[in-house]
């Protein structure tokens, strides 16, 4: 439908350090390192909210969440060369205090039950985590997760297997190993791997499984309010196929409920703020939706926004939702993305995926096209007007 425009690469999504093992969402779960109802072990499950991510309502009361707190350890093994070069064989330490989160699905449509987990690297960080990360700061948050026995794990994006978890009642269990990973200075010759372990403690606490991603009955910000049941599909993108449900934060501070626009057609688009075709789309937005208003067709034109292209998992600000809104005089939502986009459009188009991506929604949440990159919207008007005369 339009000709793709990339913006960036592939090289935008790197999360991890130049060495250290990856939790990029392109690497297909190159080792190492936020749903649905909980599954796995009764510990985990006790209690859990079922909305799935996607309910309405406000916020709950006494609710039950996960947690789950223990050590990960990376052992580091480097090969002739390496060591010939000078590096040495090592071990880290990552700790984890993590809280279920059921506000996110996307990211890890297989996982039984998601923690978003506070993160600190206790020991090692000189002696061996900056041998292979000589660059890189260690994060402080990251998203874990296990489902059909895989333990999955991620910064933000799309979660990547990351090794098998033994659940015995509370206790978890990890194990992983990845090899063959080359040394982060290209000059050198070598190669290095990874032989994880982790042992970690399931619990539960009083605590919202959504971590505050709870829709309000009305909202503030006067977005149209479908209150469907909640979603229990799946999370892909494909033409013929449910637009995924998700939960994101307007410029008013509330949380937005994707499902919330059926009954009108949506153009969700994923943009980031220093992206000129994102720009040029947001500047031609409301001229589009004004024309489909003037034959009695609703448009609304979702924008879920990045704040660069540098860090397309990071956090947007309401400021800067409020910026993109006013700067372009919009009417439609802009929304903070949360890692939504990338989990929707990497699987679709791979290395070609750019800024903007998008699908075009009919009134029953039936996606009828998706593309990535913006000429103009044209084709769009063309497209709905033929489902609308149909």
């Amino acid at each position: 439908m339009k000709s793709s425009l990339l913006v960036g690469s592939i090289a935008l999504f790197a999360f991890a350090g130049c060495g250290e093992e990856s939790i990029d969402p392109a690497d297909g779960g190159n080792d190492g390192g936020g749903s649905s109802p909980v599954g796995g072990s009764e510990a985990a499950g006790a209690g859990s909210s079922e909305t799935g991510g996607s309910g309405t309502g406000g916020s709950p009361a006494a609710l039950q969440a996960a947690i789950m707190t223990g050590d990960v350890t990376w052992a580091v093994s480097f090969d002739a060369d390496a060591l010939a070069a000078g590096f040495t064989d090592c071990t880290y330490t990552r700790h984890y205090e993590a809280l279920e989160d059921q506000s996110a699905k996307w990211l890890c449509p297989a996982c039984e039950v998601m923690f978003y987990a506070d993160v600190e690297l206790t020991d090692g960080l000189v002696e061996c985590f900056g041998q292979i990360s000589p660059d890189a700061t260690p994060l402080a948050n990251e998203w874990l997760g296990y489902g059909d026995g895989v333990w999955y794990r991620g910064s933000g994006g799309p979660m990547s297997a990351q090794g098998t978890p033994v659940i015995d009642g509370d206790a978890v269990s990890l194990t992983h190993s990845v090899a063959d990973l080359p040394l982060p200075v290209p000059t050198v010759v070598g190669t290095f791997g990874f032989a994880i372990t982790g042992a970690l403690t399931l619990g539960t606490t009083e605590a919202d499984p959504l971590n505050g991603f709870n829709v309000p009955e009305t909202y503030a910000c006067g977005w149209p309010k479908a209150n469907l049941a909640p979603y229990t599909g799946d999370y892909t993108v494909a033409v013929g196929g449910t637009l995924p449900d998700g939960l994101f934060k307007d410029k008013c501070e509330e949380t937005v409920r994707l499902h919330d626009f059926a009954g009108a057609y949506l153009l969700v688009d994923m943009a980031a703020i220093d992206c000129p075709p994102c720009q040029t789309m947001a500047g031609q937005e409301e001229a589009f939706i004004a024309d489909m208003a003037e034959q009695g067709i609703t448009v609304h034109v979702i924008t879920l926004l990045a704040p660069s292209l540098s860090n397309v998992l990071g956090h947007t600000s309401t400021t800067q939702l409020e910026s993109w809104t006013e700067n372009f005089e919009l009417t439609s939502p802009i929304l903070a993305d949360r890692g939504w986009g990338l989990s929707q459009f990497l699987p679709v188009f791979g290395e070609d995926v750019g800024y903007p991506s998008w699908v075009l929604v009919n009134p029953d949440l039936e996606i009828m096209e998706m593309g990535t990159g913006f000429g103009d919207f044209t084709d769009f008007q063309t497209a709905i007007e033929a489902d609308a005369g149909g």
